[in-house]
């Protein structure tokens, strides 16, 4: 027993949509039977899943109906089994196409500064403050690297699962960024960094389907270390 999406170009209302989809939530899973519509719109994938295994997988914008075959579907998702879901019913999942804006990190660094004067070099520890912009590159890694399969997922619990990555990704930008600019972060603070050269860690984000389209530095403070009497 296999499923399919199959297109569909008659009228009619009782359509499955979704409408929740935002810049805080990546997706959405609903229960369907067969028979029943569904339409995606712009910025979405949908997949068709059954008791874990993925069976289809769309993109275009339309409408599709999900009907049962007998027929032996091939696809490149054949292989992709979601852990902990062998006990959903037959579902479709819609995943957030869009770019996931304004997210936020905050990384604690040492570094050591030239003084103008004297030219002594001391240690400052600099709180730096950082947004950043990402979207689903891969839904297929995406999918399997998620733990089980809720009806929602938000925004704040993907950044949870791959913040390590995405962490040491633009930390070690930032890195080359204060070598480049001799130690002075206030050169930084007005760049906009546009991801051009892929490295190390942007091949760990996509482990997890993720892939890192910008970051900017909104603010620094210097950390007082001055010892406090009483």
């Amino acid at each position: 027993m296999s499923f399919k999406l199959i297109n569909f170009n008659e009228e009619t209302e009782d359509i499955l949509k979704c409408d929740k989809l935002c810049n805080d939530i990546i997706f959405m899973k609903y229960d369907v039977s067969i028979n029943n519509i569904i339409e995606i719109t712009e910025n979405e994938f949908i997949i068709l899943i059954y008791k874990g295994q993925v069976y289809d997988f769309k993109e275009e914008v339309g409408k599709y109906i999900v009907k049962e075959t007998d027929l032996e579907i091939e696809n490149e998702w054949e292989n992709l089994f979601i852990r902990d879901a062998g006990n959903n019913d037959l579902c479709v999942i819609f995943l957030n196409k869009n770019i996931i804006k304004n997210n936020k990190l905050l990384i604690n660094k040492t570094i050591e500064k030239q003084n103008q004067f004297n030219g002594k070099l001391s240690k400052i520890e600099l709180n730096i403050y950082i947004e950043y912009d990402f979207k689903i590159e891969s839904p297929k890694n995406f999918l399997n690297k998620i733990i089980g399969l809720r009806k929602i997922y938000t925004k704040q619990e993907i950044i949870e699962k791959v913040r390590k990555y995405i962490l040491d990704s633009i930390e070690k930008r930032i890195n080359e960024e204060l070598e480049a600019y001799k130690l002075d972060i206030e050169k930084i603070l007005n760049s906009t960094q546009i991801i051009e050269e892929f490295n190390e860690y942007d091949s760990k984000l996509l482990e997890y389907g993720v892939k890192l389209m910008n970051y900017r530095i909104t603010k620094y403070e210097e950390i007082d270390k001055k010892n406090k009497f009483f």
